[in-house]
């Protein structure tokens, strides 16, 4: 048996697995390795809200405390999320048409992110797993409502996320760590406490919505249109 300390580091190898099928396959690998910086800033960053709240894994650093483990997570989902469709659709830009760039658009969207999360989740005393549901939601939506092409990505997107996310779980969460959830989760919560095959139900909807929304953001950043099938 693994020691606990490499749970979180086996989870995050494993996605690494995938970014790195998705790098394979996708048109635009440059971008996927620039975005996977910033998701890996962001993987660490992220704790401030998780560690209070949702769980306290072990790591090579120490039990609840920032590592290699977060920003590996962070570079990794940046780019599957945001990569996948275009990675297996193959659909080519539209080179015929754009839409004017969102670059301040994109930023304020971020800060709002963050704002709800820490008002909400540190400020009101909300669990983060319902604030960080909501969040990417809501901001979906409103990206949705600007740029109703690019709705048919972001729910590809993240159904083929989740299942990525659901099968790195089983291995990870169901033969390797089994008691993982039990011994360092704080989701005793209605909903987010659920468990399908020992993986929390809030685990597979922080995949889902966070692919939902990072799967639009070259598109809606850059004003990139895709040709239709």
């Amino acid at each position: 048996m693994l020691e606990d300390r490499f749970a979180y580091l086996s989870m995050s190898l494993l996605y690494m697995l995938a970014w790195a099928f998705v790098y394979w396959k996708s048109p635009w690998k440059r971008g996927m390795i620039q975005v996977g910086f910033i998701g890996g800033i962001m993987g660490v960053i992220a704790e401030v809200w998780y560690f209070r709240d949702y769980w306290r894994p072990p790591t090579l650093m120490g039990e609840g405390i920032a590592s290699i483990e977060d920003f590996i997570i962070g570079f990794a989902l940046f780019g599957v999320g945001g990569y996948i469709h275009s990675a297996f659709t193959k659909r080519e830009v539209d080179t015929e048409k754009f839409s004017p760039p969102k670059n301040r658009d994109l930023f304020i969207l971020f800060i709002l992110g963050c704002s709800s999360l820490t008002f909400f989740s540190i400020g009101l005393g909300i669990h983060s797993g319902y604030v960080t549901f909501l969040t990417f939601f809501c901001l979906s939506v409103y990206i949705w409502t600007q740029r109703p092409d690019l709705i048919r990505i972001s729910i590809i997107s993240a159904f083929a996320t989740l299942g990525i996310s659901f099968l790195i779980y089983l291995i990870n969460f169901k033969l390797l760590f089994p008691h993982f959830w039990d011994t360092y989760g704080m989701l005793n919560e209605p909903i987010l406490g659920f468990r399908i095959f020992n993986i929390p139900l809030s685990e597979m909807l922080w995949h889902f919505s966070w692919a939902l929304l990072c799967s639009m953001f070259r598109g809606y950043r850059n004003g990139v249109h895709f040709k239709e099938r």
